[in-house]
């Protein structure tokens, strides 16, 4: 059995599932759900992922946890974005 293909399915799963959250954000412009803190944290735990990946090598580590930490950022630029929006 191919394992580094378990880790692929596995990885797409986790880091796409954030795909259905950040299109609706886009249609609602609502991210109260989302704390700062969680969103950073949340960062700071990928980040030491992709750091470990980029460490020993590993594509599905890597490439997984760089598209998640994007994912991060986008929402939270558009957490932020959309809170200073309802202000005006």
């Amino acid at each position: 059995m191919n394992w580094e293909i378990i880790g692929y399915i596995g990885a797409a799963c986790t880091t796409f599932c954030f795909i259905p959250q950040i299109i609706m954000a886009m249609k609602t412009k609502e991210l109260d759900d989302f704390s700062y803190a969680y969103l950073s944290v949340l960062g700071v735990g990928i980040l030491m992922w992709l750091i470990y990946g980029l460490a020993i090598g590993n594509m599905v580590v890597i490439s997984a946890n760089a598209i998640t930490l994007l994912f991060v950022f986008l929402l939270t630029g558009m957490k932020g974005w959309y809170h200073s929006q309802h202000k005006h």
